[in-house]
């Protein structure tokens, strides 16, 4: 039913529209909206009555604008609180407990309570001197702060539209001197969370003051983050608020937003990579370094030395490859990626995670589980676990799964992880150090809003009642098809660079998409020509390729890459004339390319020119120190030729090499099959087929053949039962 009303809105059939909200209401006991659309359908109505008198009024325009967005908004308020009326679980729980009348606290309330908790830890602590029950009570403080804090969550999380009321409480948190930026973060995120399942302007307006006014990175990222993410997802209900598209439009003044909004886009694309870098790491990057770890001794004596001379060659290699692999790691880290989901995915089943605000609490060794593990004193292992736990790599979740495992270890391991922490304590302190100050630079930032993205990931894939919501990250998240935030993303800057991250990544479409608009805007741009055009290369859209590196060759003219790359269109579009031409543009720059002469011999090949052809491929193969393509290329072309013995020393020499394909085989049979050979190219078939994976595979490859084997004189019924001699 929902559907259907919107659809009859999206028409600008109101009446029935308004007609079908209130039977639809009429069966709940929402007596709120019921009131409402009851009062809208009325004022519809007499609107209607005006018009149909003939009587002219200036505001109707804007009161019609008015009636049908508030149609909307009720709609989305019964769909949402529908959908969750007689369903169970976490979140439809909260809902229902909290929409009850009475069972809870105003904001203004919560604020309050919110102001009070620093208050309370200093007037704590000139209660009592007594160690341990100053302890207790402050840990009594946190508990009910956190109470607070948790009921303030799902009270945003959970509502419909804000009341007047509402937005005065929210506005009061959030420019109170007392309530701590911690808080607020909490708050924000909670904001954030609703957005996405209800348009509410109010909730917007919220987001969009709370990042202009507020200067902690730690607000004004989760700010911009729930921003972008609400006009995202809701690009048709923000068109009917123009006064919150001109905000939109009004962030893009500021130069640190747009900056930001494009830091954002490129760690929302970063998080597509996240199952793949988790996936790798699993596989192939922690097996590797475990393979190896027995070869690397970092005690190893100067005596010792002289005994590499007995390790294995092949060791050698493995140590290259965890090289590498460490290497890899380092430059998936480097560029943001998310390498520590995997490591802490298995450590959110702590009761700690079960409470949906507690993703979103910025780390704090004032959270009274935390201030459990680690508490206040001069202890050295402990003061470095906190120094450890302010590194900028762990996203606050993280953190606080780092905490709670070291908690379950056994009292005497941890005691040994401290000590040996103490023993290093200077050099620790001195690294840790540097990197938290490079943290607290100008990247503090880029940091925080990719932490909090890390954040937000780890709660849609990892919450327990996560299947409730719907997960983003399964989303695209192209901010830049947004059309209310492009003021903020269109900038030529940050269009080229989520074009080029896009192209690095092998998001062919979207990448062409891109690079064709900077096309436009940046028309003397042959770098811009030249990636549309492997772009539309990648997707098999050669003509459009061909257009766009032809357009690159004149801005650049005789540009080896593109040149290289227009004669792979043609080739690809069959029009190997012109592929031949452009080939050849290159050899005059690049005579001894091997690759190119191989390609040029393949054009001629297939235009049956095999005596030139067998020119460059000859070339090729006495140059090329692993020359089995040329051989491959040679030994086809003496078989198209009718030279079966010349073809068949070739295809042998590739047949005893360890690199022998199933193709090799398959081509050495089509020469004996050619001279009637009948048991010998059985014997090679079989042989072919044996390294297929199926024999569907083999007849497919055989048969993509018959066309030459025709020209061979090989009859078809020949040709016919070849696979069922196998």
């Amino acid at each position: 039913m929902h559907k259907d009303i919107i659809q009859l809105l999206d028409q600008r059939r109101v009446k029935e529209a308004l007609t079908q909200l209130n039977a639809l209401i009429a069966e709940t006991d929402y007596w709120k909206l019921k009131s409402e659309a009851e009062n809208l359908q009325t004022t519809y109505n007499y609107m209607l009555q005006y018009a149909a008198q003939g009587m002219e009024d200036p505001e109707q325009g804007k009161l019609y604008r008015q009636i049908v967005r508030k149609a909307y908004e009720l709609t989305d308020q019964l769909e949402f609180l529908g959908k969750y009326r007689k369903v169970y679980g976490q979140f439809a729980d909260k809902m229902r407990q909290m929409h009850q009348p009475g069972q809870h606290r105003s904001y203004q309330e919560l604020c309050q309570c919110l102001e009070d908790f620093s208050e309370d830890i200093r007037l704590s602590q000139l209660a009592t001197k007594d160690d341990k029950q100053l302890f207790e009570k402050q840990q009594e403080i946190r508990k009910k702060h956190e109470k607070n804090l948790d009921e303030l969550f799902d009270r945003i999380w959970t509502s419909t539209f804000w009341s007047e009321e509402e937005i005065s409480g929210v506005r009061q948190i959030s420019e109170s001197l007392l309530v701590e930026t911690n808080d607020l973060a909490v708050v924000v995120s909670a904001v954030t969370l609703n957005l996405l399942q209800l348009f509410d302007p109010a909730k917007l307006q919220f987001l969009l003051t709370v990042y202009r006014q507020r200067t902690e990175s730690l607000i004004t990222q989760r700010a911009l983050t729930g921003i972008l993410l609400a006009a995202y997802y809701h690009e048709e209900r923000l068109s009917m608020y123009p006064e919150l598209t001109a905000a939109l439009s009004m962030l893009s003044e500021l130069p640190q937003a747009i900056e930001q909004v494009n830091k954002l886009q490129t760690l929302l694309l970063l998080s597509r990579e996240t199952e793949k870098i988790e996936k790798k790491m699993r596989e192939e990057i922690i097996p590797q370094m475990l393979k190896t770890q027995h070869l690397i001794n970092p005690d190893m004596k100067i005596e010792d030395i002289e005994d590499l001379e007995e390790f294995n060659p092949e060791w050698k290699k493995s140590l290259d490859m965890a090289n590498e692999k460490i290497r890899e790691l380092g430059e998936l880290q480097m560029e943001g990626a998310d390498t520590y989901m995997g490591t802490f995915a298995q450590l959110k089943t702590f009761p700690f995670f079960q409470q949906a605000a507690h993703w979103f609490y910025p780390f704090s060794t004032q959270i009274s589980e935390v201030a459990s593990i680690l508490p206040s004193g001069n202890d050295k292992g402990n003061n470095l676990i906190r120094h450890l736990l302010e590194l900028p790599m762990f996203c606050n979740s993280d953190r606080y799964s780092f905490c709670f495992t070291f908690m379950t270890i056994p009292q005497v391991q941890q005691n040994i992880v401290t000590s040996q922490l103490a023993e290093q304590d200077l050099h620790l302190n001195e690294s840790i150090e540097q990197l938290v100050n490079e943290n607290r630079k100008g990247e503090k930032t880029d940091i925080t809003a990719k932490l909090y993205l890390q954040d937000l990931y780890r709660f849609f894939k990892l919450w327990p009642f996560r299947k409730e919501q719907h997960d983003i990250f399964t989303d695209d998240l192209a901010l830049w098809k947004c059309k209310p935030l492009a003021p903020l993303n269109h900038t030529t800057e940050n269009l080229s660079d989520t074009a080029n991250q896009l192209f690095s990544k092998g998001y062919w479409q979207e990448a062409a998409d891109l690079f064709r608009d900077l096309g436009e805007k940046t028309p003397d741009n042959p770098e811009v020509m030249q990636k549309l055009g492997f772009s539309l290369l990648k997707l098999k859209k050669y003509p459009r390729a061909a257009q766009a590196f032809q357009q690159a060759d004149l801005l650049k003219p005789d540009h080896v890459w593109t040149l290289r790359h227009l004669a792979q269109c043609y080739k690809h579009m069959h029009d190997y004339p012109k592929a031949l031409e452009y080939f050849e543009k290159v050899k005059e720059i690049q005579p001894d390319n091997l690759n190119l002469l191989l390609q040029i011999g393949q054009c001629l090949a297939t235009q049956r020119m095999y005596d030139q052809a067998l020119t460059y491929f000859f070339k090729v193969e006495y140059l090329d120190k692993t020359p089995v393509n040329a051989r491959r290329a040679i030994g086809w072309c003496y078989f198209m030729t009718g030279k079966y013995e010349e073809a068949l020393r070739f295809y042998q020499k590739l047949l005893q090499t360890d690199d022998a394909q199933a193709s090799d085989w398959l081509n050495a049979g089509h020469v004996y099959l050619a001279q009637k050979n009948i048991p010998k190219a059985l014997e090679h078939y079989r042989q072919a087929e044996s390294m297929c994976e199926t024999h569907e595979k083999f007849v497919n490859l055989f048969q993509t053949d018959k066309e030459a084997l025709t020209e061979r004189q090989v009859q078809e019924e020949t040709l016919c039962i070849i696979p069922d001699l196998l």
